[in-house]
Parts: structure tokens; C-alpha cells; sequence
């Protein structure tokens, strides 16, 4: 509670002397309100923190906004960001409505203006692996970082199989994130000590903006060596098995298995698809509930492919 009134103070106070000016308009269509948070985040500034930063204001609603901060100067690139708080207090967090306007800003004669930010609680993250090694091996992991602006860590929130060089990850929750690829060698499925990582870097370090604007769409690329993998990768199993648990199950069961589960109907037509060992709901890919019956978890790994029995049971 003392971090969150600590964040809501200081936004409230960080209102500096007049240098330049940034304005322009948040939009949002969806049916959600809270606090809206604006900024401005220099190029080459890789720490964003909120005791600090004065590049910053506060509406209540979608609409008009300004910044007026001696730090904004002319002919330097910022980037103008959003974030909804939701609940109470309006403290922003993944999933939040946020957004970035879509190009750098620059200010001449000490103004810029038409900043505008589309606000969205979802947005996709897509671009290209430059990896030398086995590319099916690539995983991308997605870090949660507004833990890092009250002086908290990142907390990992998704694990996805790209398998690929070009990834497309669809309707992630919007925040800022890190995203991370990493070389499975040893087929687990997780980041284990020793093998190769990397993280995409844009404008302002290893912090994506992921939200409305579009920015994140494509071009998130990342190089990942090839180091310290050797050992890993003799271990990766030249067998598996599919475990399910609960089994039967009435509301949800979970599926480990090395790289993606497939999940069919007793007649063979895929239902769901796991992007990695999890949870399933009984839902098929669009969310819908699926009846009760006999369904089947697909699982190849290593060139070995298996089946197992799901029994669903409302």
C-alpha cells in the first residue's frame, strides 16, 4: 500500500519547470476508466522511474493532454507513452489499457504537438530470431516490468515455442515488457543456466511498449548467440510421455509434455492448441466451452510423436 500511495504522490508532484511542451490526445474505446498516465521517455534513456521522471502528467479521461518539462528540449527523439490505472488506487498493470505514439516526437521551438495515443489492453508482438543454431529450439519468454518502476523485479508472465525465425505473438496483455528468446537445448521447455538468451532492444533499452500504436506489431528482433549449449543439448530426452492431471477431469486439468500440445476430439479435429505444457479449461481456441466426451493430447518431440487420453467430465 505505502508503494502504491508513494507512486500516486509522486505523479502528482512531478510538475517541473516549464522547458517545452508536448501535447496531443489519448483515445480509448473500450468501456474501462481510470487515471491516465503520460509520458515522455528520452532515446538512449534506459531506466524509467517514476521518483525521477518529470516529463509526466495526469488526465482523468480520454482526451486532450500536455506536458510542459524543462527536460524536453528540441531536436531530440522522445517517445510518448500511456498507461490506464484501473481499480483503487489507479495503479497501471499488465493488461491495463496503454498505448505509444506510433512515431518519435521531436520539438521545434521548444513545441511539438499531434502526440496523439491509442490506448489498448491487448496488442501483438512480432519480429524476427537471427539465431545460427537449431531453430527448433527457439522459446520467447514475456516479462511483466511495471515491478521495476517501484523498484520491484520483472516477473516472467508467458513462455511461448516460436520454433521459427519470424514470431508473431497474438494479443498479449498491454504493458511494458521484455522480451526474451532463449535456445531450449535441453528440451524442458524452460530458460535453464548456461543456455543462450537475448533480449530485443529498442529505442530505450530491453523495454518494449506493448499497446495500442501498433509499435510492437513487427520489427522486435532479436540476436541470439550461440554459446554454452553443447551439454544441454545431449540431454535432450530420445523419449517422452504425455502427463495429464487430474484425469478425468471437471474444470480444468494440466498437460506437461516437451514443445506444443495439441488437443483433438475423439474424431481427430484439433480443438486447442498449447503453445507449451499447461493449463486447459475444457475451452477450444476461440474460448468456447467444449462438451463433455473423450478428447486427445498430441505432443512431437525429436521426431517422436504421441497420444493421450483427456477425459472431460462437466
Amino acid at each position: 500500500m505505502k508503494t502504491k500511495l508513494f507512486i500516486l504522490t509522486t505523479l502528482l508532484i512531478a510538475v517541473a519547470a516549464y522547458g517545452g511542451s508536448v501535447s496531443g490526445t489519448v483515445s480509448y474505446s473500450g468501456t474501462e476508466s481510470g487515471l491516465i498516465l503520460i509520458a515522455c521517455i528520452e532515446e538512449g534513456d534506459t531506466v524509467f522511474d517514476l521518483a525521477t521522471l518529470t516529463a509526466i502528467t495526469m488526465i482523468m479521461a480520454p482526451g486532450a493532454y500536455s506536458i510542459d518539462d524543462s527536460t524536453l528540449i528540441d531536436g531530440v527523439n522522445f517517445y510518448a507513452v500511456a498507461f490506464m490505472g484501473l481499480g483503487s488506487p489507479p495503479i497501471p498493470a499488465s493488461g491495463s489499457p496503454a498505448g505509444i505514439h506510433p512515431a518519435p516526437v521531436v520539438l521545434t521551438g521548444g513545441v511539438a504537438t499531434g502526440a496523439d495515443i491509442t490506448l489498448e489492453p491487448v496488442a501483438d508482438v512480432g519480429g524476427t530470431v537471427h539465431y545460427s543454431g537449431d531453430m527448433s529450439e527457439i522459446y520467447i519468454n514475456v516479462w511483466d516490468v511495471y515491478a521495476e518502476f517501484t523498484d520491484s523485479i520483472s516477473v516472467l508472465e508467458s513462455t511461448h515455442f516460436i520454433g521459427d525465425t519470424i514470431y508473431l505473438l497474438a494479443d498479449l496483455p498491454s504493458g511494458p515488457k521484455r522480451i526474451q528468446a532463449f535456445a531450449d537445448a535441453n528440451g524442458n521447455g524452460i530458460l535453464d543456466a548456461s543456455e543462450s538468451f537475448a533480449y530485443a532492444e529498442g529505442p530505450y533499452g530491453t523495454m518494449i511498449i506493448v499497446g495500442g500504436g501498433g509499435v510492437s506489431d513487427s520489427g522486435v528482433d532479436i540476436d541470439l548467440p550461440v554459446v554454452g549449449i553443447d551439454d544441454f543439448r545431449a540431454t535432450r530426452p530420445s523419449d517422452f510421455t504425455i502427463e495429464i492431471a487430474p484425469n478425468p477431469f471437471n474444470s480444468a486439468c494440466k498437460i506437461t509434455a516437451p514443445g506444443a500440445i495439441e488437443i483433438l476430439d475423439i474424431e481427430g479435429r484439433l480443438v486447442r492448441t498449447l503453445e507449451h505444457s499447461g493449463i486447459w479449461d475444457g475451452t477450444d481456441d476461440s474460448g468456447k466451452s467444449l462438451p463433455s466426451g473423450t478428447y486427445l493430447a498430441r505432443a512431437s518431440f525429436s521426431g517422436i510423436t504421441k497420444t493421450a487420453r483427456i477425459y472431460f467430465v462437466k
